[in-house]
């Protein structure tokens, strides 16, 4: 009688798989880069050398010490606000300068001396125009 059962052929591949991941992932803690060419994945030849010895890692428990340096009185707040201000007041000067002023417009030559000087007559509306704008004061009442 013959099996249904198929033959696992992913195992073999997976744990291959397995075994170079782990292997690249050791290779990236070592030093191997140093030693290969850039072409493959090494440091370039203008790169800085490693240190001798390894950087001291900082004590974070470490209590900071007290700043040595006091607060300052009045008269040292004034003269620091002061200068912020003037320095503050200069870049906004830097940063929106004035606008440059306009260049002087010359003056045309009347071309007719009569009509240059003859008084502009203002028109002005009919009164009654005005009063039919207008409703009356009991209309107003009415509307509201």
């Amino acid at each position: 009688m013959m099996s249904n059962a198929r033959r696992n052929n992913s195992a073999p591949r997976a744990a291959v798989l397995l075994l170079l991941l782990a292997g690249l992932g050791l290779s990236a803690c070592s030093t191997v880069g140093d030693v290969m060419p850039e072409v493959v994945g090494g440091l370039p030849a203008n790169a800085p050398a490693r240190p001798a010895d390894a950087l001291p890692t900082p004590n974070v428990y470490e209590i900071r010490p007290t700043r040595p340096a006091e607060p300052l009185d009045t008269a040292g707040q004034k003269k620091l606000e002061s200068d912020l201000t003037s320095l503050r007041e200069s870049q906004k000067a830097r940063a929106n300068p004035p606008p440059p002023p306009p260049p002087p417009v010359a003056k045309k030559p009347a071309a007719n001396k009569s009509a240059a000087n003859k008084p502009v007559a203002k028109k002005t509306p009919p009164a009654d125009a005005a009063a039919a704008k207008k409703p009356p004061a009991d209309q107003k009442q009415q509307a509201n």
